[in-house]
Parts: structure tokens; C-alpha cells; sequence
């Protein structure tokens, strides 16, 4: 946000957890989400999973991060799983703030392992749709038109943990899309699981100055798609063996991914709830 205005961002995307960053992107409450994630303070992972699953903190989170004063300014996407016929579909929300959203949102983020209870829509098992796809690239490019009539987006960035993913096996568009693995961020160390306080600001920390520097490689031109292309391939091929080297956490979920796309329905996969 140091380098992009908000005004600026015409869509936001996230699957699973990075479903919360993107409502928060969307309704400017980052400040408030990194204030959440401190105040977790979970070192070890037998404790975090009797929070998640025995407690319920990812429902309280929901329901101290979103408000009915929220305002979505920039619509937002994100996929939920369905079973037992494991198919995915996407769902928008933008504009003011409707509480009917909220059994979405915990649908989208609900692995059957995080919750006691699970998540029922549309008369179907719901799951966390980061197993289906956990990186949403796909409805920003099938809804690219609709959202910016015919001159599209000028950039894609994406976030994600996947050291071997690659968006060029799957997509074929003329937009420049920014993959980043933050994995890198920490070295691919598997501390996935440790929500410390300490250890969440030094990744917070660690992650402002790798976005920095990646961020001043792509906006220090003027910015046509043929510049942010050739930044984009500069980087990619910067980190690209190191990424080869090192699994990362998402690894198994994007194998998982694949079959999401082989039962997607690209025709109807897309529901507005706005």
C-alpha cells in the first residue's frame, strides 16, 4: 500500500485464511487484521489446534472483524469447496455489509479439521476453498470484462506459500501477474504453525522490506505492461531455483488444486451475493 493507492485496486481475490486479508483490503481494515494476528500469541501447534478446533477462534475472529458499518469498496472474490461432489464456486461481495455474508466467509475458510461443526450451504457440505483453489487467479480473469470493461487489469499480484506454482501451467493472458512465493520471506522454514507474537512480527517485519524491494523493482519505470512484464520475468527467474529447492506449506493443497480445476464448471462457477 506504500506504492499503490487503493483507489487504484479494482478487485481483490483470496481462498482459504487470505479470504480475512482480502475482506480486509477490501474495507481498509489491514491495520486491524495485523492487530488480530499479534494478539493470537499461540506458540505451539497442539495449543493453536485446541483454539481453532475446541474454541472457535476463527469464528470469533469473523466476528470481531466484521462489522455492520463495514463498507467493501472493492469487490472481492473467494472460493468456497463443495462436497461430497468436490466442485468449487466463487463468490463476490462488495458494497455495504451484509450479515447474511458471515456463514460464507466461515464456510470459505473451514478445513474439517479446524471446526467442530461444519459448514452447510446450498444444502451441501462446505469447506475451505483453498482446497479447491487456493489461488483465485481464475475469477479475475473470467469476470476481467465485466469489472473493467474492455481494457482489463493492468497488474495481478499474488500472494501465496506454493514454492512450485507457477500460474503459466494453468493461464494464457496478456495481463502481467506478479507471483510471489513469501515463503522465501523466512527461508521456507516450516513455522507455519507458531503464532507467536514475536515470531509474527518478525515475519511482518521480514515481509514489509521483501515487499518493498519487490515493490520499488516493479513501479521504478513507467509502469507499461511490456516494463512490469520484463520486471516480472526478472524476478521470477531470480528466485526461481531457489524456490525448486524448498517445499512449501501449500505444496500438498495445490495438488489437491488440480483436481479442483479438472471438476470446475466454468460457465456458472461465479455467484454474486451483492
Amino acid at each position: 500500500m506504500k506504492f499503490v493507492d487503493r483507489s487504484e485496486i479494482k478487485a481483490v481475490a483470496g481462498a482459504s485464511m487470505g479470504t480475512m486479508l482480502a475482506y480486509a483490503l477490501s474495507c481498509d481494515k489491514l491495520d486491524l487484521l495485523e492487530a488480530l494476528y499479534l494478539n493470537v500469541d499461540i506458540p505451539k501447534k497442539a495449543e493453536l489446534i485446541h483454539e481453532v478446533f475446541f474454541r472457535g477462534i476463527l469464528e470469533r475472529t469473523i466476528e470481531e472483524f466484521s462489522a455492520a458499518e463495514d463498507f467493501l469498496k472493492i469487490p472481492m472474490v473467494f472460493p468456497i469447496c463443495f462436497l461430497p461432489i468436490y466442485s468449487v464456486k466463487y463468490f463476490w461481495i462488495a458494497n455495504n455489509f451484509n450479515p447474511h455474508w458471515k456463514k460464507y466467509l466461515q464456510a470459505a475458510m473451514n478445513l474439517p479439521t479446524l471446526r467442530l461443526i461444519p459448514s452447510f450451504l446450498e444444502h451441501r457440505l462446505a469447506i475451505d476453498g483453498g482446497a479447491a483453489d487456493n489461488v483465485p487467479i481464475f475469477p479475475l480473469l473470467k469476470f476481467e470484462e465485466k469489472l473493467l470493461g474492455k481494457g482489463g487489469f493492468d497488474l495481478i499480484i499474488v500472494l501465496h506459500f506454493d514454492a512450485r506454482y507457477d500460474y503459466r501451467k494453468e493461464f494464457r493472458t496478456d495481463v502481467p501477474i506478479l507471483e510471489l512465493d513469501l515463503g522465501i520471506c523466512n527461508d521456507f522454514k516450516k513455522n507455519h504453525y507458531d503464532f507467536s507474537t514475536g515470531y509474527v512480527t518478525e515475519m511482518i517485519e521480514k515481509s514489509e522490506l521483501y515487499g518493498t524491494k519487490i515493490c520499488g523493482e516493479i513501479f521504478s519505470g513507467n509502469c507499461t505492461r511490456e516494463e512490469l512484464q520484463h520486471a516480472i520475468d526478472e524476478i521470477f527467474l531470480r528466485e526461481h531455483a531457489l524456490r525448486q529447492k524448498n517445499f512449501s506449506a501449500d505444496h500438498l493443497v495445490g495438488i489437491l488444486n488440480a483436481l479442483g480445476r479438472f471438476f470446475r464448471a466454468d460457465s456458472n462457477c461465479n455467484k454474486i451475493l451483492f
